[in-house]
């Protein structure tokens, strides 16, 4: 009888009232959807959340996020459309952001300020990888042309506009990964970048994704060069040092290190010190070189990010920038976890983010119970600052847990940041989720339980079934039974 009523209600708003609504509702919807990146070769989003690339902002934890809708978004020629890139879409100048100002890092554009994969030319093996699985309406890839500029912002004319490959899904559901092999043009050499975008079969959304790209073709002699890693761009202090570290088989080899003590305010600059320090490194003719390829195929010192480099078949095989920083404040922030849980054949799956900044860090993690027993347990690999965590808690009780997370740098002590949850019993079936799991799959009917009043609430009905999943951290409006605004979404059962 609460919906009949609601129905009715809706039925007697004005036109322009129930058109505003529906279209809030719509993009509720739209801006939960899909997730997917490309992860071979990595794409430059990607690159940001395995450090290859740096500043990058807020891509760096959602790599998968990039997509545009036709809602708020940056639109090609004013154009709010779906169609395919070259006639929808992002607008110039924001192509690799996919048009949202939270990930607009992305949209730099000079031929240094990206990591790139060495690929060949002809068939080579492109993969999405899905962290939420929707429906496939079909993908693309296109590629810059010849003589595109690779210092201006991407636009439409820096690319072919005829795609290399175009796949049609059928909207069927997407697997966890979907490889495709795309045909690179023999006459494409050096630096390109490949466009790669995912048309959802379910909403309105089209993901993009920005692969960087170094093609070794038969046009340019092979490069005599292995690169052994990156250093990046990082403002420093007035006494700070950094030191080269290069290794071989037998171990560090300790007569190589270059070092450099930062002076004044214009050397701790971020794009400064490297360059130093590459000018150091290769005046100093120790077998290896520290910048960035020229279309020459020399090493040159680079105003930001650069490369160590050595000549193929060298005794050096590895690299590594030791900081010593004066004054080294460190954070450590934990994203992705929920306030509560709900066991699943006695077990729960946690997933998060640890993002430690000041220092090279090991970190790790772990859940305690109630009864102050570890149940579960990681260490990400050491000097990943931002690693993912996904850690099953087997043959658990419902109640209290605290997961407690350790960045341990090199030196000096360790920062440590607890988060408590809970773990709800096995749902009887009397509701759907308990608040918030399960956000994005929230609809008209939809129960769920709240946790912080023990109260069961249902989804209403379209339009209002939208903000049920508008829910976030900072973002609370419509959170049931709490929210100031909570009774526009949910009934209380």
């Amino acid at each position: 009888m609460i919906r009949n009523k609601q129905s009715r209600l809706f039925r007697k708003l004005p036109l322009v009232a129930a058109i505003g609504m529906a279209s809030l509702a719509s993009m509720a919807v739209q801006q939960a959807s899909a997730h997917g990146y490309i992860e071979s070769p990595k794409s430059r989003a990607y690159m940001c959340r395995t450090n290859v690339n740096n500043d990058c902002g807020s891509v760096t934890y959602e790599p998968q996020s990039v997509e545009y809708t036709v809602t708020g978004r940056s639109d090609y020629n004013g154009i709010a459309c779906t169609g395919p890139f070259t006639e929808c879409g992002p607008a110039d100048g924001k192509i690799a952001s996919g048009g949202m100002s939270q990930f607009g890092e992305l949209d730099i554009q000079t031929a240094t300020r990206w990591g790139k994969s060495d690929i060949k030319p002809g068939l080579n093996t492109f993969t999405w990888h899905y962290s939420a699985r929707h429906p496939i309406d079909y993908q693309e890839f296109y590629i810059t042309k010849k003589d595109w500029n690779p210092n201006e912002p991407l636009t439409r004319d820096s690319f072919e506009l005829v795609p290399l490959l175009h796949v049609n899904g059928g909207k069927q559901m997407a697997e966890v990964r979907t490889s495709h092999e795309v045909n690179i043009p023999a006459d494409h050499t050096g630096y390109h970048v490949v466009l790669a975008t995912w048309r959802v079969g379910d909403t309105d959304a089209t993901f993009y994704q920005t692969i960087d790209v170094n093609i070794d073709g038969e046009e340019v002699a092979p490069s005599p060069w292995d690169n052994l890693g990156v250093v990046q761009p990082q403002a420093l202090e007035i006494g700070d040092k950094v030191t080269t570290r290069l290794f071989g088989a037998s171990g560090e080899m300790t007569d190589k290190k270059v070092s450099l003590t930062i002076a004044s305010d214009e050397q701790a600059k971020a794009d400064i010190w490297p360059h130093m320090l590459a000018e150091k490194v290769n005046a100093a003719n120790l077998g290896f070189l520290m910048g960035e390829l020229n279309t020459d195929g020399e090493v040159v010192p680079n105003f930001g990010k650069n490369s160590v480099f050595v000549k193929k078949g060298s005794d050096i095989t590895g690299f590594q920038l030791e900081k010593e920083l004066v004054n080294q404040p460190i954070e450590l922030n934990i994203t992705g976890m929920q306030p509560s849980y709900t066991l699943k054949e006695g077990a729960v799956d946690l997933h998060f983010n640890a993002i430690a900044k000041g220092s090279d860090f090991t970190i790790k993690a772990t859940v305690f119970n109630a009864k102050h027993e570890s149940v579960a347990h990681k260490q990400a690999a050491a000097g990943d600052n931002t690693p993912h965590f996904s850690l099953n808690l087997k043959d658990i009780e419902a109640g209290k847990f605290d997961l407690v997370v350790e960045a341990a740098p090199k030196k000096g002590a360790t920062k440590q940041e607890t988060v408590s949850f809970t773990v709800q019993a096995e749902s009887d079936g009397s509701y759907d989720f308990v608040f918030p799991e399960g956000l994005k799959e929230y609809k008209a009917g939809t129960t769920v339980l709240q946790p912080k009043d023990g109260n069961t609430y249902e989804c209403k009905i379209f339009p209002y079934s939208g903000f049920c999943s508008q829910w976030g951290a900072n973002a609370t409006g419509f959170e049931p039974g709490v929210g100031s605004n909570w009774q526009d979404a949910w009934i209380r059962k």
